[in-house]
């Protein structure tokens, strides 16, 4: 049976590049278009087709099922879904686009096209495909206004009402918590955001919008949800597609692991890279509905740059980017090869994609040349070409730990015992306050008090000045963490300098002195006491090095100094080498005291 087509065409003002975010919006394009909620149900994997989704929704009064295959995309210049239809009148559905750039603005060209399971629906299928192209165009032009000519998005419907008594209540309590005018702004947000970007709002994303730091953002957001404006999530994201492949409520309903039904593959959750913190409004504020308009697209996978199905046995080719840099391929099941896009180099390479890699695993060519990649597995597979430099807006579970608004706000909300999960990165700082145990003996119990614990509120301000968190107290040392090590080489040497000034005031301070020593690398967050706490070698080597330390003095790898640059506060000791239990290799260290 001949396919039904619809076709159309449009010319826009905008350039491709400008217009491309918003007409890859799907979810979005979706609910403008008066579609159906859909429902997804991962496939069985034993099938050889690429469909990763069973989805359910309406089409045109029909209740339908259809297969969900990956999108196919070529940023900025073209997109294109398939889908293979279990119940319903259609036997398949494709619905492609184009965007070719024309002297001034492009012209896109939108087309549909059908099979039906009989012959009588042939003149419903061209209908619902002629409305389908009528509304891409439609919207395309409304998206072109916006770009080209500032006119309102069209992205800002719809928007679920609030109850605007349970608003202003909430907003008042919010008030007495952070500045009035953010929790002002945060409010109007929440009442008056659409749809789709209420139901997952991301405080860096919305900090980068407002211009306004990212932490203070997130502070607001979560000083809101005991203020009754918001609610807190945590996503599980994928490391591939950084999508989200699970959501909860309680970070102690958080595994070890992770699963993505979209890549097919397993992985480690890391608090730094799988576990982000994301918020929608407080259902007596504004009832949003948690529906899903698609689950796939670019706007998803902005990292993404281009994304093709290729059959058992063949092959498809790729173009790399026109800008140099490093970039990589991932076949769904885990094969990944690394791409080195450089000038002159080959013009031509060709990727084998087995079950579970690529060959060659490391490629260079030049900007716009031709990527082959041959699928040698017995079934359909998506390929994508990605971005490796690629700017998160993720407010992950590692960043909330190292807030104090979390640790004080969130205290209950801890990771199972018996789960300790990974975080790849993190700054681990240790202070230790000299002369404390005969200021005990010399000046008497209250006194000796007294000083170690207004010192301990000098180190918070310093910890927290520069992103940190003071994770514990144990008897009159810190330890405290940073997501940031440069932030904790500064936090450390600001704790110095305002310990100086401090032991100079307080009665009894001159028979004191504080030395600190910091590390970064990898460690754990676990629950202990009933807080977030961190362990690993990267804390037994924080905690050695802060031994090493003399009255006065920080002690970190020379590294780390170094990226510090000059600072007229401190002066460094050469570089030495040391052993430090937990280390297999020499570590080269720098001892700085004030100047």
């Amino acid at each position: 049976m001949t396919a039904v087509v619809a076709t159309a065409s449009a010319e826009l003002a905008s350039k491709p590049e400008d217009v491309w975010p918003l007409l890859v919006a799907t979810d979005r394009l979706n609910r403008l278009m008066g579609m159906e909620p859909v429902r997804y149900l991962p496939v069985q994997e034993n099938q050889k087709d690429a469909a990763r989704f069973l989805a359910e929704t309406k089409m045109g009064g029909f209740a339908v099922t259809y297969e969900e295959f990956p999108f196919e995309w070529e940023h900025p210049k073209r997109f294109g879904v398939y889908r293979k239809f279990v119940r319903g009148p259609l036997a398949w559905l494709r619905m492609r686009w184009t965007l070719e750039p024309r002297a001034e603005g492009s012209l896109i060209t939108c087309t549909f096209e059908a099979d039906t399971k009989s012959a009588l629906l042939r003149p419903i299928a061209w209908i619902g495909g002629r409305r389908a192209v009528s509304g891409v165009m439609e919207l395309a032009r409304e998206i072109d206004a916006h770009v080209h000519d500032r006119k309102p998005s069209p992205f800002l419907e719809p928007v679920a009402p609030s109850d605007l008594a349970a608003l202003a209540a909430a907003t008042s309590r919010l008030k007495e918590q952070i500045k009035p005018d953010l929790a002002t702004r945060l409010a109007k947000y929440i009442e008056s955001s659409p749809d789709a970007d209420a139901i997952r709002i991301r405080p860096f994303e919305l900090a980068d919008e407002w211009k306004e730091p990212r932490r203070e953002v997130l502070a607001a957001m979560l000083h809101a949800v005991p203020a009754g404006l918001v609610e807190l999530r945590w996503a599980i994201v994928c490391p591939s597609c950084r999508t989200s492949a699970q959501e909860v409520t309680e970070l102690s309903e958080i595994g070890k692991e992770g699963h993505c039904p979209m890549c097919d593959i397993a992985f480690e959750l890391d608090l730094d890279r799988a576990v982000e913190a994301t918020f929608r409004p407080h259902e007596q504020v504004r009832k949003v509905p948690a529906q899903l308009f698609c689950i796939g697209g670019p706007a998803r996978t902005p990292h993404v740059l281009a994304q093709q199905i290729v059959a058992s046995g063949e092959e498809t080719t790729f173009e790399a980017p026109n800008e140099v840099g490093r970039y990589r391929l991932f076949s769904r099941g885990g094969g990944r090869a690394s791409i080195e896009v450089a000038l002159g180099e080959s013009e031509r390479a060709t990727v084998r994609a087995s079950e579970a890699s690529m060959e060659p695993a490391d490629l260079q060519v030049r900007p716009g040349a031709a990527i082959v990649v041959r699928n040698d597995t017995g079934r359909e597979r998506h390929v994508k070409l990605e971005r490796l430099a690629y700017a998160s807006a993720a407010a992950t579970a590692a960043e909330l730990a190292t807030l104090g608004e979390f640790r004080s706000l969130f205290s209950g909300d801890l990771l199972k015992r018996e789960t300790p999960l990974k975080v790849a990165r993190a700054a681990i700082l240790f202070s230790d306050l000299t002369g404390s145990t005969a200021l005990y003996t010399e000046v008497g119990d209250a006194a000796a008090f007294r000083l170690v614990d207004d010192h301990f509120d000098v180190l918070r301000e310093g910890v927290a000045a520069h992103g940190g968190t003071v994770v514990k107290s144990m008897g009159d040392a810190v330890m405290a963490a940073f997501t940031d090590e440069d932030a904790c080489v500064r936090a450390a040497i600001d704790c110095l300098v305002r310990f100086e000034g401090f032991r100079k005031k307080a009665k009894h301070g001159d028979r004191t002195h504080l030395k600190l020593g910091l590390f970064s690398g990898a460690c754990y967050v676990v629950t202990a006491n009933g807080a977030l706490d961190y362990f690993g070698s990267t804390v037994n080597v924080a905690s050695r090095l802060q031994h090493l330390a003399a009255s006065g003095e920080i002690v970190l790898e020379k590294a780390a100094a170094e990226r510090l640059g000059k600072d007229e506060r401190v002066v460094a000791a050469p570089a030495e080498a040391v052993r430090v239990k937990g280390i297999g290799h020499a570590l080269e260290v720098v001892h700085l005291k004030l100047a």
